[in-house]
């Protein structure tokens, strides 16, 4: 009997060392849990527009193939597109590719750094240097290029400069459309106005003579 009290005795006096270094072990985590960096900070929102996050949406690599009423070929292509800023009916393009083949075989192609996309009025709008190259052996640039999408109408809003399979050339203006503005059967027609320069460069034959 005396030994089970000598036993019990001892367990009080434990326990009561143990306790409470274990409820002070208790309280001090939940301290330092408390007290963890960005515990109390704010729930993260984000402050950005919706609307310019809505114009920022992109399409990569877009293509848009159709047929002028003329009866040419017309295709666009581009390395970006996202929703035009002003209307909601275009759209803005980086890198434009367009080209243009006609009935009779011809072609032409366009590349430009930037260009709007008018889908109500049916009108492309190239700009930031273009590049104008056509089956007939002309390459022109110029800074600011408009096509139609329903009619085969090229024409350039700044003056063009480059070569002819004839020399070099520079000009106001240039249009590409087909003679009589589309009429069926008539041919298609580069014209070159507002200051004409041409450099007449002879090409040398097959034995090397001028």
């Amino acid at each position: 009997m005396k030994t089970h009290d000598n036993t019990y005795s001892r367990l009080i006096a434990w326990l009561k060392v143990i306790l409470p270094l274990m409820a002070l072990a208790i309280l001090s985590t939940l301290f330092l849990v408390s007290q963890k960096p960005g515990a109390d900070a704010p729930l993260p929102y984000s402050d950005a527009d919706v609307d310019e996050i809505l114009r920022e949406q992109s399409i990569v690599a877009p293509q848009y193939n159709g047929m002028t009423r003329d009866g040419a070929a017309i295709t666009l292509s581009a390395d970006v597109a996202r929703p035009g800023s002003a209307s909601g009916s275009g759209s803005d393009a980086q890198g434009l590719r367009v080209l243009v083949e006609t009935p009779d075989g011809g072609n032409v192609r366009l590349n430009a750094d930037t260009a709007a996309l008018d889908m109500t009025d049916r009108l492309a709008r190239l700009t930031g240097g273009v590049h104008i190259e056509t089956s007939t052996g002309y390459a022109l640039d110029s800074q600011a290029v408009t096509t139609a999408l329903d009619i085969t109408r090229i024409e350039t809003e700044a003056p063009v400069t480059g070569t002819a399979p004839f020399g070099t050339l520079n000009a106001g203006r240039m249009l590409v459309r087909r003679d009589d503005d589309g009429a069926t059967g008539t041919p298609y027609v580069l014209l070159f106005t507002d200051g004409v320069r041409l450099l007449y460069e002879p090409k040398a034959d097959q034995g090397g003579q001028p």
